[in-house]
């Protein structure tokens, strides 16, 4: 049976594709190795800021257009900015639909520094504007900033994830009919979710 907001509903297959914890507890009493496992998982904050500059402002081009699709920055170097997306480099839709704007994105938060994003959008805003002046050399002003934040967004895989998602998987494969999917597992990215939920459904129907 499946609990729903009109009530409880049978079903013979089910894939649970909610984040570690909630599944945890869905999990308890059904599949309590799996439970166990899942609550090991912990999640950090983000904070994503999308920018859009001009390309023909001065100095753009030359900072952006740099043949990658964006960087990591090692928490090592002290930053607020943890990534950049160059969405424009990435995505060549996202260019097309720029009309002479270059998108891009940066990512802030780091597990268990939270209280770093506890503060107002343009602060955010200046923050990431400071680390890709200093990464990139690009100083000029976007056309606008949007920031977007995701608490508890990203799930986090600490040494030996690839084992304990294996435990967890053998063990909600002994219940019939059940199957988990999500950034938990194999990948925080889009496709690789996507890829997760084929491989869950695929798993029951076969």
């Amino acid at each position: 049976m499946v609990t729903t907001p009109a009530g409880e509903e049978p079903a013979d297959l089910l894939v649970l594709a909610t984040p570690a914890a909630p599944t945890s507890r869905l999990l308890a009493d059904l599949a309590p190795d799996a439970a166990d496992e899942l609550a090991q998982i912990g999640y950090a904050s983000v904070a994503l800021v999308t920018f859009a500059f001009r390309a023909d402002d001065p100095g753009v081009a030359e900072a952006l257009e740099i043949g990658a699709s964006g960087f990591l920055v090692p928490p090592v170097d002290g930053r607020r900015v943890k990534a950049s997306t160059f969405s424009f480099a990435k995505w060549d839709w996202v260019r097309a639909a720029g009309d002479g704007l270059l998108v891009l994105r940066t990512s802030l938060g780091r597990f268990g520094e939270e209280a770093t994003l506890q503060v107002p959008d343009d602060e955010l805003v200046r923050a990431s504007l400071a680390d890709l002046a200093a990464a990139t050399g690009l100083r000029a002003a976007p056309v606008d900033a949007v920031v977007q934040r995701w608490g508890g967004g990203l799930p986090q895989y600490w040494v030996g994830h690839a084992d304990r998602v294996a435990r967890i998987r053998s063990a909600v494969a002994a219940v019939p009919g059940l199957a988990v999917c999500g950034a938990s597992y194999d990948g925080v990215g889009i496709p690789a979710t996507i890829a997760s939920a084929h491989a869950a459904t695929a798993a029951l129907l076969t």
